[in-house]
């Protein structure tokens, strides 16, 4: 099981182990069923790991914009095993509903509620 919080803001946020070669690196995802992709990471996170930019994908916006978006391959633990998804590089690092897929999904939508994620 994998176990976040609800913040101040009411959003969803669930830390995950991001690998690049030997570094690990936790980091913080909002998690948006809005989104239907894998992940997003920043740009600055594509940096620090030095991941290699793999494609550019097109995708609709929040606010119904046609977008372009890089991605990276990014290798995350996912409920205690590593896996590689395709991640694109947006403004904020964010957890999306294809990551979801399988698992079931709870929450106590309160500042300081606890989310958890069972596959």
């Amino acid at each position: 099981m994998i176990t976040g919080h609800i913040d101040e803001n009411l959003e969803a946020r669930i830390k995950l182990s991001v690998k690049a070669d030997a570094d690990v690196t936790a980091v913080e995802f909002l998690l948006d069923t809005g989104f239907n992709g894998h992940l997003s990471v920043t740009r600055a996170l594509v940096e620090t790991l030095g991941l290699e930019l793999k494609d550019v994908q097109s995708g609709i916006t929040a606010d119904g914009r046609l977008g372009y978006f890089e991605t990276v391959d990014v290798d995350v633990v996912w409920h205690g095993r590593e896996t590689t998804v395709r991640a694109q590089v947006l403004d904020e690092a964010m957890l999306g509903t294809r990551m979801l897929k399988g698992c079931e999904l709870s929450a106590l939508w309160n500042a300081g509620g606890v989310v958890s994620i069972r596959s």
